[in-house]
C-alpha cells in the first residue's frame, strides 16, 4: 500500500466507492525492528480500512514460512471481519503465494487478478506453481493485467478475462501545466542538460547494463531513476542480508556500485510527487530485460508517461508491442534503444506530444474497475449494475 501506487491499489480506491473492504499488505519483522514500518491498520477512507499484520521475514521465499503467515492472517483478519460487521466479504488476490488464505476462511467468492507470474521470479519459493494451481482451483473468477498473462493463464481457469490497466489522465497532465513546479533536486540536475527518466520499482527486471550504456553514450544528458530499490538491482550492492528493499540510496545497508555520474538514482517519490518530476523528464523510458520475469508485463508506467506528452523509448516487451506501436518506440537492441532517445532529445515534437496525450485520455482506471467490479458481482450470483439498470 505504501510503496510504488499500482493497479491493487488503483483497484482498491475505487471497488471501495461501493464497498467496504480490507487492503492487506503484511509487513515482515525485519521492517518492524528497523523502525521503517507503518502502522498496523490506517483508515483511508470511510470504506476502506489498510491492514498491515507483521508476519515472518521471507513470507515470499520460504514455504513453510508462508503457510505460518498466510494462517496468522487469516486469523487477524477473521477479527478485523468480525469488527467491522463485513458479510461473508469477497477475496481479491494478486499473489498466487495467498492459496492459503483462499483456502482458510469461507470467502463468498475468491478472484485472482494475475498482475505477474510470480512463480518465473528468482526468489519465488519451490512450491509456487503448485500453489498457483491450487489458487486457480479455488478462485471463481480470474482477471489478467496483461494480455501475454491471459494467454498463459488462460488454461487454468474458463473464466479468466484480460482486463488492461489505467491511467489517471489528468493527475499525469500536470506535468504540463504552468503551476507545477520542477522538484529541487531534479531541477539541479538539470542544470547540466536534457533528462531521461524513469519511475517505478529498480529490481532484476531493469536493465542496469542498458542504463549505464545509454548515460555513458550521452554524456550531456542525464539518466534519473525514480523508485524503491531492490536487493537484484545491477546497480546495487546490499550490505544488510535482511532487506529486500530499500526507499532511498542513501538508506543505511546500502552501496552503490560504480556508474556514470550523470546516472542518478534518486530513491521512491509519493504517486501525488510523480506529474512534478515527469514536468522535468524530456524523455521517459522503458529499459526492462527480456527475460521470464520480463515477459507479461503490460507496463502501467508506459500509459502514464504518454498521459503527459513525453516521448517514451522501450525494450521489445510483448505487450508493448502488440498494444502500442506507433505510439511507443521500441528498440531490439542497445544502440538502437540510445539512437531513438537521442533523436527525440534533439527533435521534440508537440505534435507528438498531443497525440500521446489523446492516446491515453480513454484508458482510465475507472473503466478497469468497472469492468472487475462487473466480474466480482457475478461471481458472487449478485447482480450487476447492467442487470439492475436492465441491460444485458
Amino acid at each position: 500500500w505504501y510503496g510504488v501506487w499500482q493497479r491493487p491499489q488503483q483497484f482498491a480506491t475505487r471497488f471501495s466507492a461501493f464497498h467496504k473492504g480490507i487492503y492487506v499488505d503484511p509487513t515482515g519483522l525485519q521492517h518492524v525492528v528497523s523502525g521503517d514500518a507503518h502502522d498496523e491498520v490506517a483508515q483511508h477512507s470511510d470504506n476502506l480500512t489498510v491492514f498491515c499484520p507483521r508476519v515472518l521475514p521471507m513470507g515470499k521465499t520460504r514455504s513453510a514460512i508462508i503457510e505460518f503467515n498466510d494462517a496468522l492472517i487469516v486469523k487477524r483478519l477473521d477479527k478485523m471481519i468480525r469488527e467491522l460487521n463485513l458479510d461473508r466479504p469477497v477475496l481479491v488476490t494478486n499473489t498466487p503465494l495467498s492459496d492459503r488464505i483462499a483456502e482458510l476462511y469461507p470467502w463468498r467468492a475468491v478472484v485472482f487478478d494475475v498482475i505477474d507470474d510470480f512463480t518465473k521470479w528468482a526468489w519465488s519459493p519451490h512450491d509456487s506453481e503448485a500453489r498457483e494451481k491450487r489458487l486457480f482451483d479455488r478462485s471463481d473468477t480470474v482477471f489478467t493485467g496483461t494480455y501475454a498473462l491471459y494467454e498463459k493463464k488462460k488454461q487454468f481457469h474458463p473464466e479468466t478475462e484480460f482486463i488492461p490497466c489505467g491511467v489517471e489522465v489528468d493527475h499525469f497532465m500536470k506535468a504540463n501545466d504552468p503551476e507545477t513546479t520542477i522538484p529541487d533536486d531534479l531541477q539541479e540536475i538539470r542544470k547540466k542538460g536534457p533528462v531521461i527518466g524513469y519511475f517505478g520499482g529498480l529490481n532484476e527486471r531493469i536493465d542496469a547494463d542498458l542504463l549505464v550504456q545509454l548515460a555513458e553514450s550521452l554524456p550531456n544528458a542525464s539518466v534519473v531513476l525514480l523508485g524503491p530499490i531492490f536487493a537484484d538491482l545491477g546497480l546495487s550492492d546490499f550490505e544488510d542480508k535482511w532487506a529486500s528493499l530499500l526507499p532511498y540510496p542513501h538508506s543505511p545497508g546500502f552501496k552503490l556500485k560504480p556508474k556514470p555520474d550523470n546516472l542518478h538514482l534518486l530513491g521512491i517519490r509519493k504517486y501525488d510527487e510523480l506529474p512534478s518530476y515527469l514536468k522535468g523528464f524530456d524523455v521517459c523510458l522503458l529499459p526492462y530485460v527480456l527475460s521470464d520475469a520480463t515477459y507479461d508485463i503490460h507496463p502501467v508506467k508506459g500509459l502514464e508517461y504518454l498521459a503527459s506528452g513525453r516521448p517514451v523509448v522501450s525494450t521489445p516487451l510483448p505487450d508493448v508491442v502488440k498494444f502500442y506501436k506507433g505510439i511507443i518506440d521500441v528498440a531490439d537492441n542497445t544502440p538502437d534503444f540510445v539512437e531513438i532517445v537521442r533523436k527525440h532529445l534533439e527533435s521534440p515534437s508537440e505534435e507528438k506530444n498531443r497525440e500521446r496525450m489523446e492516446f491515453a485520455r480513454p484508458k482510465t482506471w475507472e473503466n478497469m474497475a468497472a469492468r472487475m467490479r462487473q466480474k466480482i458481482l457475478s461471481a458472487c450470483g449478485l447482480p450487476t449494475q447492467e442487470e439492475q439498470s436492465g441491460g444485458n
